[in-house]
């Protein structure tokens, strides 16, 4: 047909439905990329400074200046909890001028920090322990020979297992404070009497190894330790050598969630599969010459301290500068507690709320000491014993009161709990608001909490999905091929049969 007929005339040229719905998509994703760009907390932070610079007057701005910088010198960001704690105005009669009185208000963490935070807990849950070690690890050593360490700090070493602490800005994946030698770190501000600090004669400071060690501690239960000193010690003398000790610490990470993440465990060229070079632990257990032997007291004694010793950090890290020193809030004691939960972030919150609203009313707050903290995690290290004694308690009918929970406490760990620290975990897991305690959430979060997220699988999930069915599909391809195999054999035995009986007719 000939389009170039005058019957058709000039045919106006039709856009693609493609084409006509580019510009109404162009715009909203250009606005999108240019709101991404934008850092809302320098407009917001330069508002404050300009709001606080024509409209209030000079008391309150210094007084706000000063909170300001208080605030900037923390080195760590708080978990996405924070206390409702309400700044006021009071008139000072005497010299007629505004001043700012009350608790200082918390600072805010904006859009750019809720991504790095969302960002590091990825690389706890599913990162590689050598990639967790040189994203959280701060300091870089430079041997004579021009070699270098890399080492963590205690608050490193906690801050690598705590979900929602945001790494300082200027440390990062492979980026360190570089120190020449090992005698510089004197007077660097490390705590000389962090407890962390006797185990090496570097300040304190802990080396990969070292790190991976200290995770296997805290992933493993004490019994599982002490089976493995019974495999392990040959002589039956209760104590074991360097040598014995090494074995059972590739047992233990080999069976561990750590160790099977380990790139270097799998290979067998790690330091943590070798002779230990460097590790403070090794020195510790062993003595400098690693002829001393370590017994299972010793050692188990050690993981109770290593416990306590985080604990600590995790504690002070939490002590308010306003108030009495060594004593945190109720809300940052269920804060604590629910650290390693695996619940959506609403449902923390909802749980975080009951205990707020409740200690809001209360007008003398005495707040929770380091001493009844320690108390309650003594109690959750025993949590599977007290999983057993609760389900048992539950079966004859009596309700999992809070005097319920203070009468096991010292029937299975030997320590008092305080009634506030009761009644705050009694807030805190009561679903219904009847005053008694919910024993599955209660015992799943505080397992999880126990282990400190440990014993997750480092994986999205991909993995193991991906490793099940290749497994499955060469079962049922050996099964199919096991059939056709039979199948034919028997055809065959049926057409020799068939052959052997047509020789008999013919003879």
């Amino acid at each position: 047909m000939d389009f170039a007929h005058s019957h058709y005339g000039s045919r106006p040229f039709i856009k693609s439905a493609f084409r006509v719905m580019i510009p109404y998509y162009t715009i909203p994703c250009l606005i999108m990329v240019i709101l991404l760009t934008v850092d809302f907390n320098w407009f917001l932070n330069n508002g404050r400074i300009l709001f606080n610079k024509y409209f209030k007057s000079e008391a309150a701005v210094e007084e706000q200046d000063k909170t300001n910088d208080s605030d900037s010198t923390k080195s760590s960001t708080p978990l996405p909890f924070d206390d409702d704690d309400e700044l006021f105005i009071a008139d000072n009669e005497k010299n007629d001028k505004c001043s700012i009185v009350g608790k200082k208000k918390k600072k805010k963490i904006g859009f750019r920090e809720r991504r790095i935070i969302h960002y590091e807990d990825r690389i706890r849950a599913y990162s590689s322990p050598d990639k967790i070690f040189r994203y959280f690890a701060t300091i870089k050593i430079i041997n004579e020979d021009g070699s270098f360490d890399i080492f963590m700090t205690p608050e490193d070493f906690v801050r690598s297992l705590t979900p929602g602490v945001i790494q300082p800005r200027k440390y990062g994946l492979d980026k360190y404070k570089v120190i020449n030698s090992i005698e510089n770190l004197e007077g660097k501000g490390f705590n000389s009497k962090n407890i962390f600090n006797w185990l090496s004669d570097n300040g304190g400071l802990i080396n990969f190894g070292d790190y991976l060690f200290l995770m296997t501690l805290l992933s493993t239960s004490p019994s599982e330790f002490k089976l493995a000193f019974y495999v392990f010690d040959l002589n039956g003398d209760g104590e074991l050598d360097r040598q014995e000790f090494e074995r059972v610490q590739e047992l233990i990470l080999s069976q561990s969630n750590i160790g099977q993440r380990h790139r270097d465990h799998i290979t067998g060229t790690g330091t943590f599969t070798k002779s230990g070079k460097n590790s403070a632990i090794t020195r510790y257990f062993f003595g400098s010459d690693n002829l001393q032997k370590l017994n299972i007291n010793k050692f188990l004694q050690f993981q109770k301290d290593l416990h306590y010793d985080i604990l600590k950090i995790e504690f002070e890290r939490r002590d308010p500068e306003s108030g009495p020193v060594g004593i945190i809030s109720e809300v940052s004691f269920a804060q604590l507690l629910m650290i390693h939960s695996d619940l959506p972030e609403k449902r923390q919150k909802r749980m975080i709320n009951r205990v707020k609203r409740k200690y809001k009313e209360i007008v003398n707050k005495k707040g929770v000491s380091f001493e009844e903290v320690n108390n309650f995690f003594s109690f959750i290290y025993h949590i599977d014993s007290v999983d057993l004694a609760l389900h048992f308690y539950k079966l004859v009918g009596k309700p999992l009161s809070k005097e319920l929970i203070k009468r096991l406490a010292h029937k299975i760990t030997n320590v008092e709990l305080s009634d506030i620290v009761v009644d705050i975990v009694v807030t805190l897991f009561d679903e219904n608001g009847d005053g008694e305690l919910s024993q599955r959430e209660f015992v799943s979060i505080m397992k999880q909490r126990k282990q400190r997220g440990l014993e997750r699988p480092k994986d999205t999930g991909l993995t193991r999905l991906l490793d099940a069915l290749w497994i499955c599909t060469k079962n049922q391809l050996n099964i199919s091929t096991t059939s056709l195999n039979n199948e034919e054999d028997k055809i065959k035995e049926k057409q020799n049969i068939f052959i052997i009986n047509k020789w008999k007719r013919i003879i």
